[in-house]
């Protein structure tokens, strides 16, 4: 059960960053061009400086809230897999969107 416990917490600390990290660039973007809401300082590239502020703090939370989610039902016996399909599809996503940023 120890073994599984790791898998499933080192699944849930990537994964739950990448969920943060989707999180933070959907808060923005909602943020700017849905909700037209006021930059929340006088830069030039707010929306730059605002992840500056936020993907921090979401992936920090989604990284520790997955671990320790999955380690969680790991522990219990529940099954891992439709979460380990949410966290590889963000990973793919965020995988995705860095090949295209840097290509």
């Amino acid at each position: 059960m120890t073994g599984r416990a790791v898998l499933a917490g080192t699944a849930g600390l990537v994964g739950g960053a990448a969920l943060g990290l989707l999180a933070a660039l959907l808060f923005v973007h909602l943020w700017h061009n849905v909700l037209r809401l006021p930059p929340l300082n006088d830069d030039p590239k707010p929306g730059i400086a605002m992840l500056g502020g936020v993907v921090p703090i979401s992936m920090a939370l989604g990284a520790l809230l997955g671990a320790v989610g999955m380690v969680r039902r790991a522990r219990l016996g529940q099954s891992l897999r439709p979460w380990l399909i949410l966290f590889g599809l963000a990973l793919a996503v965020t995988l995705a969107g860095l090949i295209a940023i840097i290509s």
